[in-house]
């Protein structure tokens, strides 16, 4: 029996070793492509909604003549008004008092008529009014006089009407008569016990309109430019003390009322600086007000020429898109929690909404491209 031998050419060797170099090239191949589908295929949307808020800045500012960080270019003067005001007092009761007004006497007769003080004259309505004092009423003319109710009280307190002059013969009252075009008053007057609210509700009153007098005196010599002021040196009297009772008292006073007057460009320009200076690097937007700064005088020294304003501006501060914070690389590998905990802890983040598609994806890919980042501002 003769034994056989299978003998292995060598021309088979390479054949195998390119098929396995071949099908291990194409392995790796799919696998690349299959890891590219699959980074290629991630994505992410992160929704972010920010809510703005109201921030504001009080700051200092000098008026002593020159441009600086905190100073401008004014104008500090002063003047000294003076005056007085009535005022009655609260919690007052009413009680009767004598009406009174003003009439206008006709004579259409050919002669002058005399008309002494006390003289009658009676209205429509039959309420008697009396003459204040003497008067002669012109032939063919007319003349106003004043008249008071013959009885205190409400009853006094009527409309314009015409009377006529009981004192007077028939014939005459058809000659000489009265009219009146306004109101009686006075019927009722309020009376009430002066106390030291009174006193100082008055005196406030009072320097409030010698600073509007002084606006308008002081504002005459300075252009256009705006002014804000205050008052110095007080010096005030009352007609009353505490504890009287009076339908009305009067108080009397002077007072040094200062102006500081600025243009308003420059202390807009100077808050606006101090506003956007709160800023929190780039992570922060600030809108500034439309409306002008709000602008309150602290301190002057009339003699020198300088003041002090107390300046508050106000603005809208929210998240900045543009924001390194919300930079793609700083989500990279982040799961939605890890994504939310991170944007809720900025400031400005109202509410966070975290998108991954695939369904099956679990973090955010690491490709730039694929993370869509959306800002949205509510009111």
């Amino acid at each position: 029996m003769v034994a056989r031998r299978t003998q292995t050419t060598q021309g088979d060797q390479p054949v195998r070793f390119y098929k396995f170099v071949a099908l291990t090239f194409l392995a790796i191949t799919l696998l690349l492509f299959g890891v590219i589908v699959f980074l290629s295929s991630k994505r992410a949307e992160i929704i972010i909604t920010t809510k703005a808020e109201a921030v504001d800045i009080t700051t200092t500012v000098a008026v002593d003549g020159v441009h600086g960080p905190r100073s401008i270019v004014g104008t500090v003067i002063g003047t000294t008004m003076s005056g007085s005001r009535d005022y009655s007092p609260t919690g007052t009761r009413e009680e009767p008092a004598i009406a009174s007004g003003i009439i206008t006497l006709h004579n259409e007769s050919f002669l002058d008529q005399p008309l002494v003080a006390t003289t009658r004259v009676l209205s429509e309505s039959g309420v008697l009014f009396r003459l204040d004092e003497r008067v002669l009423v012109p032939a063919q003319g007319t003349i106003d006089a004043t008249v008071y109710a013959d009885v205190a009280g409400a009853g006094g307190n009527i409309g314009p009407t015409t009377f006529t002059i009981p004192g007077l013969n028939q014939a005459k009252q058809a000659l000489v008569y009265a009219s009146s075009d306004v109101p009686m008053t006075g019927g009722m007057r309020k009376i009430g016990v002066v106390s030291q609210d009174d006193i100082d509700t008055a005196t406030k009153l009072l320097l409030a309109d010698l600073q509007d007098d002084a606006r308008t005196a002081l504002a005459t010599s300075t252009g256009n430019q705006t002014g804000v002021y205050d008052v110095g040196d007080v010096q005030v009297t009352s007609s009353v003390s505490v504890g009287e009772e009076v339908s009305v008292f009067t108080v009397s006073g002077s007072a040094t009322v200062v102006g500081v007057f600025y243009n308003d460009d420059d202390i807009t320009t100077l808050a606006h600086d101090v506003l956007m200076s709160r800023a929190i690097d780039d992570a922060e937007y600030i809108e500034p007000s439309d409306a002008l700064p709000s602008v309150v005088l602290a301190t002057f020294d009339l003699e020198q020429g300088t003041a002090t304003l107390d300046v508050t501006y106000t603005g809208r501060a929210t998240m900045n898109p543009e924001s390194k914070q919300l930079n793609t690389t700083m989500f990279y590998g982040k799961t939605k929690d890890e994504v939310r905990r991170y944007l809720l802890s900025l400031d400005h983040v109202y509410a966070v909404d975290v998108t991954f598609r695939p369904a099956w994806t679990q973090t955010v890919p690491h490709v730039s491209e694929h993370v869509d980042i959306v800002v949205k501002q509510v009111e």
